[in-house]
């Protein structure tokens, strides 16, 4: 079988840091030659980097985190004055896309318990935070930073497709895949890649049609540091 480069085409720029609690996923972001280097650390504590060390921040795990206020001010520690951050955060509504916490949790519908089969510890256990655009604001503005622009995405529907997945099945994927000729294991992820283009793709253009009402479930902050 012929090697295939892990990306075909390289990125236009370059990002000076990339960081994540999971070594595994550095490796893998490694062979985009996207960032100049890596920092295997943990976001719940004081970031690993000096005052004033980016003009620029992303982040999307923030809700995954134990403690939002302070993320927020080590984000605004580590921002350049006048820098700005990017963060996706979650709306309270979101919580309505899980159909183990509207029908089990909330509605405290017992038949429903299999429905943590499906969760797998992700509403239960990893998603900490959810709040209103009040909250976050408020805790964006306590960490010293302004909004310079807030773009809702992501809609129940979508959200509600994401809720279920293959999240259920991936421990028997991951030994399954465990046993299938390397050679083979690629042919089967580039079908089931190609199969999931075709189905991402216009879920997520039509995303905007899907929110009835403007009912989208998360926010994309842009904030600058005062």
């Amino acid at each position: 079988m012929e090697k295939r480069e892990a990306v075909e085409k390289k990125a236009d720029h370059v990002i000076d840091a990339g960081m994540d609690f999971k070594g595994n996923l550095l490796r893998k972001a490694e062979k985009l030659g996207l960032y100049r280097r890596f920092i295997n650390a943990d976001a719940n504590e004081i970031l690993p980097f000096e005052d004033e060390s980016f003009q620029s921040v992303f982040s999307n795990i923030i809700y995954w985190l134990d403690d939002p206020e302070k993320v927020f001010k080590e984000i605004y520690r580590i921002l350049r004055h006048d820098g700005t951050c990017c963060v996706m955060l979650p709306d309270i509504t979101f919580l309505e896309t899980s159909f183990y916490y509207s029908l089990y949790e909330k509605a405290g519908l017992k038949q429903f318990e299999f429905l943590r089969l499906i969760d797998r510890g992700r509403i239960t256990e990893n998603i900490k935070v959810v709040k209103s655009y009040a909250e976050w604001k408020n805790i964006i503005e306590n960490a010293g930073l302004e909004i310079q622009d807030c773009i809702p995405h992501l809609s129940k529907t979508l959200l509600r497709i994401w809720d279920i997945g293959l999240r259920p099945i991936f421990p028997m994927l991951k030994k399954m895949t465990a046993q299938i000729e390397k050679n083979s294991l690629m042919e089967i992820k580039k079908e089931w890649i190609d199969l999931f283009l075709k189905i991402g793709y216009p879920i997520i253009e039509n995303d905007r049609m899907l929110a009835h009402d403007s009912e989208f479930c998360f926010f994309c902050f842009i904030l600058r540091k005062k």
